[in-house]
């Protein structure tokens, strides 16, 4: 049995005395009361750490860092602080539905295969009303998408962090956040995670409410986000995609970024290298090793020419990637009815188990007409094969 508490909840604060009180009582107001709150201010200059330290519940733990590290940084510190067995992210200006914990860990017990769970999610401006885009963003994750699969990651990320609750042993096991990376460091880390053979899991309710800004680093930079999710995909989906033999997979990394608008802004050298360190999987161990790889042409010089072929075969007009999006295509209709008749055939085995247990075997040597069945058997009967 472990000595730490069951949870512990992750809070980054960062000038957000406006909101860090609603999000811990947010906390404190959860079903499940045997947590820890982990928060790390990095180095507010409004009154974020008078307002934590005003809040008089021992459980609450708080550290902050004496200059601003950023969000990545402030993460790893408060991993390497908590004592849970569940790391629970949150960040400092969401909450949460006082349910969300309870329900999350009955999941687990349901499948204790499970490493990393989310909720759906509710989308807020920053004076607590719905957002002007809600429906749109809600919809990025509000989705039943199965997170277990590679495609389902290849430049998207449909898990909001501040709804996920994540095993200790896991997360020590994958490793903290690249602490160098600014945009999409939560994308990585889960990528990292689905190759490291970690299990995910959503439950499909809005327990967990976010706050979205007008300013938010992911998209005020589209370069950088490029950059930075390229970088996961590379280090971790095309190694994954290429042991399970997914070359499919493979391809549309490269044409998703191959094709992405952000990709004309970068430098040439940049944008060639990049395609070229895709189609022939470099390995980088980290995010500066790869900035720095991207921009210096003089190391591995056959990256730039690799790239720079590998653009005949992702542009939209080449005939090559218009025949296999033909083949793609063909495969998904395949795909679709082979998924429509299995599903067909499991509804009638189900009507016709249905008729086995309300239908007596017949005597031996005589037949049974089924006109003289129960109406209401007979009514089943038809009703099954209409269907």
């Amino acid at each position: 049995m472990s000595s730490g508490p069951l949870l512990s909840y992750i809070v980054l604060s960062y000038n957000y005395e406006r909101y860090i009180g609603k999000t811990l009582q947010s906390i404190l107001a959860q079903t499940v009361q045997d947590f820890e709150i982990v928060v790390v201010d990095d180095k507010s200059t409004d009154r974020s750490v008078e307002i934590v330290s005003a809040m008089a519940d021992p459980r609450i733990r708080l550290f902050t860092n004496e200059t601003n590290l950023g969000g990545a940084a402030s993460y790893n510190r408060a991993i390497l602080q908590a004592r849970g067995d569940w790391l629970v992210n949150l960040d400092a200006d969401d909450w949460i539905d006082p349910r969300k914990a309870e329900m999350q860990l009955q999941l687990a017990n349901d499948d204790p295969r499970l490493d990393i769970i989310g909720t759906y999610i509710s989308v807020y401006d920053e004076q607590d009303a719905p957002h002007p885009s809600a429906s749109s963003i809600e919809a990025l994750v509000n989705q039943p998408h199965d997170l277990n699969l590679v495609d389902t990651w290849i430049g998207a990320n449909h898990l909001c962090r501040s709804s996920t609750m994540v095993k200790a042993s896991a997360h020590r096991r994958i490793g903290l956040d690249d602490a160098a990376m600014v945009r999409a460091p939560d994308y990585e880390l889960w990528t990292r995670a689905l190759k490291a053979g970690c299990r995910f899991a959503v439950i499909p309710e809005k327990l967990t409410s976010i706050r979205l800004h007008s300013g938010g680093v992911t998209h005020a930079d589209p370069s950088g986000t490029l950059r930075e999710m390229s970088f996961a995909m590379l280090r971790n989906l095309m190694p994954l995609a290429e042991a399970r033999s997914l070359y499919p997979s493979m391809t549309r990394i490269i044409a998703w970024v191959g094709r992405h608008p952000a990709l004309s802004r970068l430098a040439p050298v940049e944008s060639h290298r990049l395609l070229g360190m895709l189609m022939q999987s470099t390995t980088v161990e980290d995010f500066p090793r790869f900035i720095a790889l991207l921009a210096d042409a003089a190391e591995y010089p056959e990256l730039g020419a690799i790239g720079r072929r590998s653009l005949s075969f992702v542009s939209p007009d080449a005939d090559a990637h218009q025949e296999a999006r033909k083949l793609h295509q063909d495969i998904r209709a395949h795909t679709d009815a082979r998924e429509y008749w299995r599903g067909q055939s499991e509804s009638w085995e189900q009507h016709f188990r249905a008729l086995q247990a309300y239908v007596p075997p017949p005597p031996q040597q005589q037949q049974v007409n089924f006109r003289d069945l129960p109406r209401a058997i007979w009514s089943r009967l038809t009703k099954g094969a209409q269907e």
